[in-house]
Order: structure tokens, then C-alpha cells, then sequence
């Protein structure tokens, strides 16, 4: 096969032939040499893009925002999982699958992440940072294969990037955060332009992790299904349809394997099971309403978000039925309704939920932008396109888009600047923090101690207590605690512990030993308050 360009005979099967006859490794430097110069302009692009990102979701990480329960939780449960070679610390009863804190022990064990830091915290902050800053890109890269220009990608990974509510809740460590890398690895690889097999695979794989990761992300299957369907070709549809379904199915089937190998797949007598938890966490925890009613839980969780940021989430609902004229935005558009439908339909909602709601914001608000600036692949098809071309004119959806642009540029200058410098600038560094460092300097290391799951790897690992400290929800439902805790000696809770109004419910023990107990020293203000509560030595364990 030859072709003729101006005299001049390129025989492309000579160029085929030379490129064989490299050696492997001049090849591979060859073809990466190639890739870099096709990339250079979105490198070129995307760099500062991150580097943005990541500057400002680390700076200030280590005092803002203040210390919740399931960043201690995971932590230990990495603790364990690297030093012990055990899921958790405590008796593993299948509250998550472990691929998320299974990363983190790899990154530990890879880093000596552990030993890096003087608080776990802090380590979960840096494996939260390159969560964030790999989601950017990632985000980047799939509007650009969904059909976005280099501007409007850069508007997503911006809006991503800079809320002030997308730091506050990335910054914590939560198993979405690291749902979400992969998660748009899967959409990534599901847009493949080069449709393979492999890609398919890949795509199935990655997504396969994300729901090992934390198991919630099964609610997207949906959407993913649409996205992998939409982009495949009707050559090779069938085969890349159930090899990716087996590859998926064949890694998430690894988690009720274990659970079946260890005998705790089905409910019993004696045992942790995968069923009865997952029954206990679809059945067994309160409502927290719906985001309807005024009154509830979830309502006043959604206001709490919005006091970080109200616009990345609400402009993200707002592009939602924009996005449904754009065919290839509408999997992506499914992906947002499935996260705001959880807070519609009534049951529990987990705290971090929003976690998942802001990448898809952002990604439908620049789509919308691309779509409205005439990006190819993003325009209305049939009649709705001709409609559109009538009424509003290239020139006129440019000059829309652009103003958009703009508008957003504005909302972040006066709403989001203010909220991030303060995010950035907390000098005062979490009570929960203080405590542990006058526990380390004054309570002698023999002593038993309930404290908050947060500073719980750091009394072990750094200061080493022994016996080991009990975390403080551990107390009243471990049985293995229950059976050799005979005493409290300290106690080391933030006081929004004893203010709960099914506190007494939820942790009896507690709220007995605190009643004999006298403060020794005090952290921090208000609900988020650390005293550190000395119990008498006559009152022992019921």
C-alpha cells in the first residue's frame, strides 16, 4: 500500500517494517515521544490546571476543615491492614468492602506513609490530595472525550477543583473520594475513541473497583452501562458487551467470595455476615428523610452543604435537562439524577454524600457550555438542532457560552475566593489534635482509654498504648471488647458524643463511665469541645 504526496512515495509499510525492527525500548521512547507531541496543547493546559488544584486543596489541609469519625475508621482499618495484615483492628462485620482502605495500606506500605507523618490524619490527607488532583485529570480528559474543547474541559476541572464545598468534603477521608478516580477512569476507558475490547475490559475493571471501593457506586451501574452501550461499535458490540460484563463481574464477585471462604456470607448465630450487614444497611438504619420535607435529616444536611457552596450543586441540577437534549452528555446527565434521587427517596443518607453529586455538576456545567459554543459531537440532533439554528445563531450560542464563562469566573472571584482563603489560612489546629498531644505528654501508656476513631492509629502506632485504646462506638458493640474491657481509665470524645439525643441509646457505656468521671483537661469549643475526662478508679465496666 503506498500513497503519492507531491512526488514524493511514502510506502507505509516500510515505515511499519522500520518501526518493528527497534529495539523494544527505542520503540516504546519512539511512541511515547509521538503521544507527547499530539498531547502537547492539552498538557500544556492541563499542568497549571492541576497544579492549581492540588495548591489549593493542600494548603491549610492539615488544620481545616476539623476531625469527623470515618477518616479515624478507614484509617485504623489501613493501620491494620499494613502492620497486622487484618481488615480492621476490631472484629471486621463488612460495613464497607476494603479495597478503599486496602489502597491506603498500599500506599502506606509503598511510602511508609505511616511513619512519614505524626498523625494518621495527616496521611490520609496526602492519599486524599492525589485522589483529587488524579480525579482533575481524569475529569479533564473524559470532557475531552465526550467532545469538549480545551476551554470548557478546563471549566470542569476548575468547577471540580475550586468549590469551596468539593474541598471541604475532598479533603476529609472518605471512601467516596476514592470512589471517584475510579469511577471516571471507567467512564474514560467506556469512551475509548478506539472502541476496543480492551478498553471495555478496562472500563469494566476500573468501575469493578470503584464498587469494591465503596459499594453505593453499584447505584451508577446504569449510567455506566449507558455510557459503555452509547460508545461501542455495532461491529464488535456483543463481544465488548460480555467480556466487560464478565471482567466486572468476575473482580466485584471477589468480595462475597472472601465472604463465603470465611464462612460469613449468610446471617448466623456467632458470626459477622456480608448479607446480614447489607440487610442491616439497606433496612436497618433510620431515614433520614427526604430532602423534600423540611424537616428532615436530609434536608438540613443539604442546607449544611450549601452553606459551603450553593452554586456547583444547584447550577449542575439546573444543567440536568439541558444536558438530556445532548446525547452524549445524557449517561453522564443519569449518573447526577441517580445521586440527587438518593436524597429524594426518603432513606438513610450518608453524610459525604455530595461527594458524588460534584464531579457530574461539574462536567454537565461545562458540557452545557461546550454544547451551547457548538463543540461537534455536542450539538442537539433532528429537529431540535434546526430549531436551535434558526432561533439563536452560532454567533449568538458563542457569545451565550462565553458569558457563561465569564459569569462563572465572577462567582468564584466574590463567592468562592473569601471561603477558600479561610479554608487555606486556619492556624488553630483541631481540638481532637491538642488532646491527643497532652494525652501522649501525661497519661501514662498503660492506661485504658475510649477515645474518637480519629486519634485512635496515632495512640498506637506513635505513642503506643497498651492495652490498645477502645474506640468509642466500639464500646457497646464489639463483643470481643465487651469480653476483655474490664475498666475505663480516660476518656477522649469530642462532647457532641454526650449531646446527641439517643446518646444514652447509642452508647450506654459511655455516658455511664462519663457520670463517674472528673475533666482533666480541655480542647476547643462548642459541640466540637475535647475534654479529657478522668473516671474513677472504684467504677468498673457493668
Amino acid at each position: 500500500m503506498t500513497r503519492t504526496l507531491e512526488n514524493t512515495t511514502l510506502d507505509l509499510r516500510a515505515v511499519t517494517d522500520i518501526d518493528r525492527a527497534l529495539p523494544p525500548h527505542r520503540r516504546a521512547r519512539v511512541s511515547l515521544q509521538v503521544w507527547f507531541a499530539r498531547h502537547a496543547r492539552s498538557l500544556a493546559v492541563l499542568t497549571p490546571l492541576l497544579a492549581l488544584v492540588g495548591a489549593v486543596h493542600a494548603v491549610g489541609m492539615a488544620n481545616f476543615p476539623g476531625y469527623v469519625d470515618d477518616p479515624g475508621t478507614y484509617l485504623s482499618q489501613a493501620w491494620a491492614m499494613r502492620y497486622e495484615g487484618e481488615l480492621s483492628p476490631y472484629s471486621y462485620f463488612y460495613d464497607h468492602a476494603p479495597a478503599g482502605w486496602i489502597q491506603i495500606a498500599a500506599w502506606a506500605a509503598l511510602t511508609n506513609g505511616f511513619d512519614r507523618y505524626d498523625s494518621a490524619i495527616a496521611f490520609g490527607n496526602e492519599c486524599m490530595l492525589i485522589a483529587r488532583v488524579v480525579s482533575a485529570g481524569l475529569l479533564y480528559l473524559l470532557g475531552r472525550r465526550l467532545g469538549f474543547g480545551r476551554v470548557p474541559a478546563s471549566v470542569a476541572v476548575l468547577l471540580f477543583g475550586l468549590s469551596p464545598l468539593a474541598v471541604v468534603y475532598g479533603r476529609w477521608t472518605f471512601l467516596d473520594n476514592l470512589v471517584t478516580p475510579w469511577l471516571l477512569l471507567a467512564f474514560v476507558l467506556a469512551y475509548s475513541p478506539r472502541r476496543s475490547i480492551a478498553a471495555g475490559i478496562g472500563a469494566a475493571l476500573a468501575f469493578g473497583m470503584a464498587a469494591l471501593t465503596k459499594e453505593t457506586t453499584l447505584l451508577l451501574l446504569p449510567a455506566f452501562g449507558w455510557a459503555l452501550l452509547q460508545n461501542t461499535d455495532r461491529r464488535n458490540r456483543p463481544q465488548v458487551l460480555v467480556t466487560a460484563a464478565f471482567a466486572g463481574i468476575l473482580l466485584m464477585a471477589m468480595y462475597p467470595l472472601f465472604a463465603l471462604f470465611k464462612g460469613e456470607l449468610l446471617p448466623g448465630e456467632g458470626h459477622n455476615s456480608l448479607l446480614g450487614t447489607a440487610q442491616w444497611q439497606l433496612d436497618g438504619r433510620a431515614s433520614s428523610g427526604s430532602v423534600l420535607d423540611a424537616g428532615s435529616a436530609t434536608h438540613q444536611q443539604v442546607l449544611n452543604w450549601l452553606q459551603y457552596d450553593h452554586w456547583l450543586p444547584l447550577l449542575g441540577l439546573a444543567a440536568i435537562p439541558l444536558a438530556l437534549l445532548v446525547r452524549r452528555l445524557r449517561p453522564a446527565a443519569l449518573a447526577l439524577v441517580i445521586g440527587w434521587l438518593v436524597l429524594v427517596r426518603g432513606g438513610y443518607v450518608p453524610f459525604m454524600h455530595v461527594i458524588n453529586l460534584l464531579p457530574w455538576s461539574a462536567l454537565l456545567v461545562a458540557g452545557v457550555i461546550a454544547a451551547l459554543a457548538g463543540s461537534p459531537g455536542l450539538v442537539p440532533t433532528g429537529w431540535l438542532r434546526r430549531r436551535a439554528e434558526q432561533r439563536f445563531g452560532y454567533g449568538f450560542r458563542v457569545t451565550l457560552a462565553g458569558l457563561l464563562v465569564l459569569g462563572l469566573a465572577g462567582v468564584a472571584a466574590v463567592h468562592w475566593t473569601p471561603e477558600l482563603r479561610r479554608m487555606m489560612t486556619v492556624a488553630e489546629q483541631p481540638p481532637l489534635r491538642s488532646a491527643t498531644e497532652w494525652v501522649a505528654r501525661n497519661v501514662p501508656r498503660d492506661k485504658t482509654l475510649v477515645v474518637h476513631d480519629a486519634i485512635w492509629t496515632d495512640l498506637v502506632h506513635h505513642y503506643g498504648y497498651d492495652p490498645r485504646p477502645v474506640i468509642v462506638y466500639k464500646l457497646d458493640t464489639d463483643p470481643a471488647v465487651q469480653a476483655t474491657v474490664k475498666r475505663v481509665d480516660y476518656l477522649v470524645v469530642p462532647d457532641w458524643y454526650y449531646r446527641t439525643a439517643d446518646a444514652a441509646e447509642k452508647y450506654p457505656t459511655l455516658m455511664e463511665a462519663r457520670k463517674h468521671a472528673v475533666q482533666v483537661a480541655s480542647f476547643g469549643t462548642g459541640d466540637d469541645r475535647v475534654r479529657v475526662l478522668r473516671v474513677s478508679e472504684h467504677w468498673e465496666l457493668p
